[in-house]
């Protein structure tokens, strides 16, 4: 692991902690998406709301290893500020990765996929207003990821089953942090 990286890691756990917090993402569900992101060889990775970056800079390390390309969406405008100050210290910032604030569901139809890895880290009532945007951009064979599947189950529930139910795409829980629903679109 990079030490820069690895420093911004632990400066963001620091954060949290000094302010009676957790990061918003659990280490083990970034080091998971981390190497999920590696192992399936993603290049068009797509983050759909930050938090505090945490789970971001796991994913631009990820696109980083794989000479891939991270779009990020995030509609706050502080948390916009943040990740920018956390990516511009990081080795993974710059042209290899795009940050945009504005209304998600204004973003994501402009949006030039196609994505391979997507990553919704957001407003989890929204989950499935965001897939439905952006389903049509992840490529045959493609990931999308939702954190917070466990935690947040009730306001995912229309997500989760649509993931669960809909042909071309098979689900499962894992239940790593607050829980992340691991979605593939079948070829």
């Amino acid at each position: 692991m990079n030490s820069q990286f690895a420093e911004l890691l632990r400066e963001v756990e620091e954060h949290a902690r000094q302010h009676g917090e957790v990061p918003n993402m659990a280490r083990e569900a970034g080091q998971f998406l981390n190497v999920i992101a590696k192992a399936t060889g993603a290049q068009h990775i797509l983050e759909v709301g930050v938090g505090d970056g945490y789970g971001t800079l796991w994913l631009a390390e990820a696109a980083a290893a794989n000479d891939g390309l991270m779009t990020v969406l995030e509609s706050d405008v502080w948390r916009v500020e943040v990740l920018r100050e956390l990516l511009d210290r990081s080795p993974y910032g710059g042209e290899k990765l795009h940050l945009m604030q504005g209304e998600i569901l204004e973003l994501l139809p402009v949006l030039e996929g196609p994505f391979d890895f997507v990553m919704f880290d957001g407003d989890q009532t929204m989950a499935l207003h965001y897939l439905r945007q952006v389903v049509d951009q992840i490529t045959s064979g493609g990931m999308i990821c939702c954190d917070k599947a466990i935690s947040r189950a009730a306001p995912l529930a229309e997500y989760l089953s649509y993931v669960h139910d809909s042909p071309g795409l098979e689900s499962v829980l894992v239940p790593i942090g607050e829980g992340i629903e691991i979605t593939y679109k079948i070829p």
